[in-house]
């Protein structure tokens, strides 16, 4: 397990559209000074706002987690911050050209790929800032059940509950480490129900949704583009990929704890982090008792 924090040894661009928003957006990934952690600026605003990725910066959790600050807003951070954690990448500056990253092929790998592309650089004088957590962690607000316990490593077990027919009842745990990461999560696209795509169209979302970018599921069917789908549990792994990058606003690597969450959403994910944050700041606060 790497100890120190790291960045990218170069800036890299990504260039697309807008899930949500449709807008054209280029998106640089540029080196960042240790312990500054991820920071979003908007490019086309005057002055170049930066909104930091994190809790506290969080505006809503509709479809996506947007982040905010001022009249600067970024909207559906997740897959980029995902891909951050699981590149291992503690501090990194995101610069995008709209307010809304490119959602590429709907998944992580092109953020990923681009990082490894741009190369990783470690902080020979800044080690890594674990989250620690006292013990176990709990959550639940309806259906919704989230635990963090304590743990040498980073693992999640994530299920994915729906009454769709094509949707079984999938579960799937993971010890992550990039490599695991790549090949298992990274790729896994987002998804949405027939059912729901005249609505969120006409609620101003998904208008860059489409086949090259999102998995529809039918009544009876998958909708997907010619390769079909990654994984026979490829929504589940997307789950988990969007909990990864919402549980990255807490600012500290994730690696050092076992996470089980089942109906997950972001608005969860988002409360859950919070929790964490909590636990982990009472912990260190006792300590710091403790030594005196």
């Amino acid at each position: 397990m790497e100890t120190m924090q790291a960045t990218i040894k170069k800036e890299i661009s990504l260039e697309g559209i807008g899930l949500h928003t449709g807008s054209p957006s280029k998106l640089t990934f540029r080196p960042a000074p240790a312990n500054t952690g991820i920071r979003f600026f908007r490019t086309d605003l005057p002055g170049h706002p930066m909104v930091p990725a994190r809790l506290d910066f969080v505006v809503t959790t509709v479809r996506g987690t947007n982040l905010g600050l001022g009249e600067a807003k970024i909207h559906t951070v997740e897959h980029v911050l995902s891909a951050c954690t699981g590149a291992g990448i503690d501090n990194i500056d995101v610069w995008v050209s709209a307010p809304e990253p490119p959602i590429m092929d709907g998944s992580a790998l092109p953020f990923v790929k681009a990082i490894l592309t741009a190369g990783i650089e470690h902080y020979p004088d800044a080690p890594k800032r674990w989250l620690h957590l006292p013990g176990e962690v709990l959550y639940q607000d309806g259906k919704a059940k989230y635990r963090a316990i304590p743990s040498d490593n980073f693992e999640i077990r994530a299920t994915l509950i729906h009454e769709h027919p094509l949707m079984p009842e999938m579960s799937l745990t993971l010890e992550l480490n990039r490599e695991i990461y790549l090949r298992e999560i990274a790729p896994a696209r987002t998804f949405c129900f027939e059912h729901e795509v005249e609505f969120l169209k006409s609620q101003g979302l998904a208008q860059g949704g489409s086949l090259d970018n999102a998995i529809v599921i039918g009544k009876d069917r998958y909708h997907t583009n010619e390769g079909g789908l990654r994984f026979p549990d490829e929504f589940v792994r997307h789950k988990m990929l969007d909990l990864i990058g919402d549980l990255t606003l807490i600012g500290r690597p994730l690696f050092k704890m076992r996470v089980e969450a089942e109906y997950l959403g972001h608005a969860h994910n988002v409360a859950f982090a919070k929790l964490l944050r909590e636990a982990a700041v009472k912990m260190r606060g006792k300590k710091s008792l403790e030594a005196h």
